[in-house]
């Protein structure tokens, strides 16, 4: 079988202009937004084409620095990593002065992200900045990312379930509890004709009235009873990776691609690496994912997965556990920053 999307390897070397591909030329005066699009697509082409990450250690070092990067959304510390690995923490030159009283170097290599209010912007690593009279020391953050932080306790950890279970019940994706067989923690499968799913929310304008919005359900994710909150949380995000990577199909191709016809090894590959890096970002000291460390330990190559998608889903399923989205935001909720 062949992937819906793009895969990341067995391409072609990749020639990609992005600085001739991101200006804007005068004589054709393209629209904003045709300009933007053009922008993002060219970052989606340097992703989609990187070839760098052809072996298991070498994609352990991708998901410990998107893992690390928590200053940046996945898809732009992947940006990053496929531009100049092993970067350390990179911000604007306007932010390296504003908060660290540091400028950046002539000779700094500038790397390509997707900007909040613009198609991309420029950003540069440390080792390219050095520091103005009287700057401050750096913090743990930016000379060692990678520092462990705090364990979640298991009050932020099941107030991050809620979010996520009532922003998933807004795709459409429905979670309840049930058994199932002694090595398996969750599952997920697209179901159709099903009773609408029950989202509330407080009605705008002041009033404390509850209004019950009644959503079409797409996805069942069913997960063991018993579970303590982080092994749910981890089961729930494996099984939301499946949906969400296309794995299941789609509901609205603009939320996300049908890829259904990806092969089982590469749907787990891509589902246990979202799971592991949304976990990770809020506690350093989650371990690689089962299937990565097999890699490593055999000196296999990884699948021929979509790392572009991968990254989408990450970012999505961050957000969804971080705050309450409406139902209009949702399937378009990743932030870019």
């Amino acid at each position: 079988m062949s992937s819906g999307a793009p895969g990341l390897f067995g391409q072609g070397s990749l020639e990609l202009d992005l600085e001739g591909q991101l200006e804007l030329s005068l004589a054709e005066e393209p629209s904003a937004a045709s300009s933007a699009d053009q922008a993002r697509q060219s970052v989606d082409d340097l992703v989609r084409g990187a070839q760098r990450y052809r072996t298991a250690s070498q994609y352990a070092d991708l998901l410990r620095a998107v893992g690390s990067s928590r200053h940046l959304s996945p898809l732009n510390a992947v940006l990053v990593d496929v531009q100049r690995p092993g970067a350390t923490h990179v911000l604007t030159a306007a932010r390296w002065r504003e908060r660290h009283r540091r400028v950046v170097r002539a000779d700094a290599q500038p790397l390509v992200v997707l900007a909040p209010r613009g198609p991309v912007t420029f950003v540069f690593d440390v080792t390219g900045t050095e520091p103005l009279e009287g700057a401050p020391p750096l913090p743990l953050e930016v000379t060692d990312p990678g520092a462990a932080v705090a364990a979640t306790g298991e009050p932020a950890l099941t107030a991050r379930l809620d979010r996520l279970v009532d922003n998933l019940v807004g795709l459409g994706v429905g979670v309840r509890t049930g058994r199932l067989g002694s090595q398996q923690a969750g599952s997920v499968r697209a179901v159709t004709g099903g009773r609408p799913l029950r989202r509330e929310r407080v009605a705008r304008g002041g009033r404390q009235q509850t209004v019950v919005e009644r959503v079409p359900l797409r996805y069942e994710v069913v997960l063991a009873d018993g579970l303590e909150p982080r092994r749910r949380l981890v089961a729930l995000l494996h099984a939301a990776a499946h949906v969400l990577c296309g794995h299941l199909g789609t509901p609205d191709p603009l939320w996300w691609p049908d890829r259904s016809g990806v092969e089982h090894d590469v749907e787990e590959w891509e589902a246990e690496s979202v799971a592991h890096l949304v976990a990770r970002r809020a506690d350093s000291s989650v371990e690689l994912p089962p299937s990565v460390q097999q890699h490593l330990e055999a000196g296999l190559q990884p699948p021929l997965f979509s790392l572009e998608r991968l990254a989408r889903a990450t970012g999505d399923l961050e957000a969804y556990g971080t705050r309450r989205f409406r139902s209009a935001e949702l399937g378009r909720a990743r932030p870019t920053t």
